[in-house]
């Protein structure tokens, strides 16, 4: 639960912080070559519609409708201009988001990869697109529990982005926080810790104490801490994450809720069991108030205060 957790929130500040468009988003449109024989010119009238129409299923969250698309629009460009070409990068790497947005990893990850790799040779391995494919490849093969490859992958993407960015651009730094994340289940919990320590520092300084980026490295700390049995350390960090996550985004929000729920488990874990149901409970009717009783936030919370009700006081 925690690297999946902590995956779609990195996802989703990533695609705020770096100068490109999100992983959700509605590729570029491939631009077709200039010069076309005639044969082809009222193709290329339905090549666009096409297009349009991958942009309006996406915009609308309509994956499956925009995966069929997709899918007929890259065997025609196969078809047309070769199987190696400069138009399928786009379409390879919108196929991967849809892919992915629809629960199909196994089928995302090569779209992905072959989006990424088409990217690299068309247009440059730091140009922004290709970066965003890249990170998109590596979260992926997170996702799919590949995490040997998946911290490959991420570490090359630090690499990337650092090169790019800089080393201290909010980009770099979570994607090294998204490093962290894959290490910790790798069981790495030394080298997490030290990178998300490293991360927290530059945060703090750079973005302040109270900013989403902050947050997100200092939630990710405290999960890693209580892996690795630093309980005390772990509590301290929870406290300091729920203190500005209760007031900003809200004690209602799904993020402050889901480090709620491990803030309970953490002092659990501590015998502060009177503290624990309290935070729980907490949690849960926030989350009942909010999200309604079948959101999994909600139901999580639910089970963890069930299961806390024969806990000594």
């Amino acid at each position: 639960m925690k690297s999946t957790i902590i995956v779609f929130l990195l996802a989703a500040l990533l695609s705020a912080s770096v100068p490109q468009a999100s992983a959700q988003t509605p590729p570029a449109e491939p631009k077709l070559p200039e010069k076309l024989p005639p044969e082809l010119k009222q193709k290329a009238e339905e090549f666009k519609k096409q297009q349009a129409a991958v942009r309006e299923h996406m915009q609308a969250g309509k994956y499956e409708e925009a995966e069929k698309v997709l899918r007929t629009l890259i065997e025609e460009f196969k078809s047309y201009f070769g199987p190696g070409n400069a138009l399928l990068p786009e379409c390879q790497g919108a196929l991967g988001t849809c892919l992915r947005a629809q629960g199909k990893l196994a089928e995302a990850e090569p779209e992905f990869r072959a989006s990424w790799e088409g990217h690299v040779k068309y247009s440059g391995a730091e140009k922004p697109e290709t970066l965003r494919m890249h990170n998109a490849l590596a979260e992926t093969l997170h996702q799919l529990r590949k995490y040997k490859e998946a911290e490959q992958e991420t570490r090359a993407v630090v690499k990337e982005m650092q090169k790019v960015y800089g080393a201290e651009h909010p980009a770099t730094l979570l994607n090294r926080t998204n490093l962290a994340v894959v290490l910790g289940d790798e069981q790495k919990y030394a080298e997490a810790e030290k990178e998300l320590k490293e991360v927290l520092e530059i945060d703090m300084r750079i973005l302040g104490v109270d900013k989403q980026p902050t947050l997100m490295a200092r939630g990710a700390l405290a999960m890693t801490l209580r892996e690795e049995g630093k309980l005390a350390e772990a509590e301290q960090e929870f406290r300091k994450v729920l203190l500005f996550m209760d007031g900003n985004p809200g004690e209602d929000h799904p993020d402050t809720l889901t480090f709620r729920y491990h803030f309970a488990i953490c002092l659990t874990m501590q015998k502060k069991y009177a503290e624990a149901k309290k935070e729980a409970e907490q949690g849960l009717a926030a989350a009942k108030n909010k999200l309604g009783e079948d959101h999994p936030n909600t139901k999580e919370l639910q089970q963890l205060v069930t299961s806390m009700q024969n806990t000594p006081k």
